[in-house]
């Protein structure tokens, strides 16, 4: 929510902080940036102290943050301010998936609270380019960043209240340096991870750089946020499938059906002149963002399921892979201006393209390990 709030807002924040539309794109690299690094401070954090403290903090960095973004007066103030609520908001991505590896153990069922997991985290995401066009449209984007700040701080006095803690067992530092080197080493746990990270951008890269495109098409932000909740909607159903039907199925089996899945979306439109047929550009929202449902949930647990000791640790580093890389293949959309959507299509078509590479690397060393015993 913190990213999607104010996709809208965009191409406004351009006009009044004389930025280029790189510069705009930017503030997501940088997001996401510090979003993945400051991952590995609470993963071990909450894992010496607990889920709870970790979590306020988090949440009052990230309010913080809001507050400086909706003063900002030019776009290295909007960089830093951006920064510092990544900084926040790392705690509340880490630490929510080493919770569910607390409660949950068994494999369906962690599965499960994963596919639930990405339908919850996508509720906010489908209202909020809708609250966010509208304060847009009726106030301007400061208003929106103190909006969004008056909700953190909401929800920051709800956990206060109400949290519960799920981790009791505490470590000290060296342990927890010692569980990275591990996990780096682990080629399973770091393909899926970077697999996590590729299946995000999809989204996030969606949510981020279309709004340039229905600028250019002429929508209003409003009316761009009614195809963001189609996309928002898509990833549900994926989510909900994934978690009440497929949940049965073999991970890694499931996982090829989703890349062929995305494959056959992106060579169908690549073949059609989509850009100026709203309906098209819809379908194509919504099939991206529902293979996206089915197949986000099944990264992060192809990525932990085998993770037995310093869960939060290992969630940190994943979510760390998963939000640094984010950024890096963010750029990929920097290459190009973005005008139409048959340009984001492009970049999809990379990102399926190394998303395929990174799977065959997975088979050929499960492979080679199987000889070798």
């Amino acid at each position: 929510m913190a990213i999607d709030f104010f996709n809208p807002s965009l191409p406004y924040i351009l006009q009044d902080l004389q930025a280029s539309q790189a510069e705009i794109k930017t503030l997501i690299v940088v997001y996401m940036g510090v979003l993945g690094l400051t991952q590995f401070i609470y993963g071990s954090y909450s894992d010496r102290i607990g889920r709870k403290k970790p979590t306020l903090i988090s949440f009052g960095i990230a309010c913080a943050g809001l507050l400086c973004s909706a003063i900002a007066q030019d776009i290295n103030m909007l960089y830093a301010a951006r920064a510092l609520t990544a900084a926040g908001t790392a705690g509340c991505t880490v630490i929510s998936r080493a919770i569910i590896v607390d409660v949950f153990s068994d494999t369906r069922l962690l599965k499960k609270a994963f596919s639930y997991f990405a339908m919850s985290s996508q509720i906010s995401p489908a209202f909020a380019p809708l609250l966010g066009g509208f304060i847009q449209q009726s106030y301007g984007w400061r208003y929106s960043f103190v909006c969004l700040a008056i909700i953190t701080l909401l929800s920051l006095l709800f956990l206060f209240k109400c949290m519960e803690e799920t981790h009791f067992t505490k470590g000290n530092t060296r342990e927890y340096l010692t569980a990275y080197k591990l996990l780096i080493r682990d080629f399973k746990f770091v393909s899926y991870s970077l697999c996590s990270a590729l299946v995000f951008v999809f989204t996030i890269g969606y949510y981020s750089v279309s709004p340039f495109a229905f600028h250019n098409l002429g929508y209003s932000p409003v009316q761009n946020s009614l195809f963001y909740l189609s996309y928002a909607a898509a990833i549900l159903a994926g989510s909900w499938l994934m978690g009440s039907v497929l949940n049965s199925l073999p991970s890694r089996q499931l996982y090829v059906y989703t890349l062929l899945l995305y494959s056959a979306v992106f060579f169908s439109f690549f073949l059609l002149d989509f850009d100026q047929s709203p309906f098209l550009i819809l379908l194509f929202s919504f099939l991206v963002g529902f293979t996206s449902g089915i197949c986000a949930p099944l990264a992060l647990v192809l990525s932990m399921s085998e993770i037995e000791i310093n869960k939060g640790a290992a969630s940190a580093l994943q979510g760390g892979i998963k939000m640094f890389f984010s950024g890096i293949f963010m750029t990929l959309f920097d290459l190009m201006q973005i005008k139409k959507f048959s340009d984001i299509l492009i970049v999809f078509v990379v990102l399926i393209t190394i998303l395929w590479g990174i799977y065959s690397a997975d088979c050929f060393y499960a492979t080679r390990n199987h000889k070798k015993v």
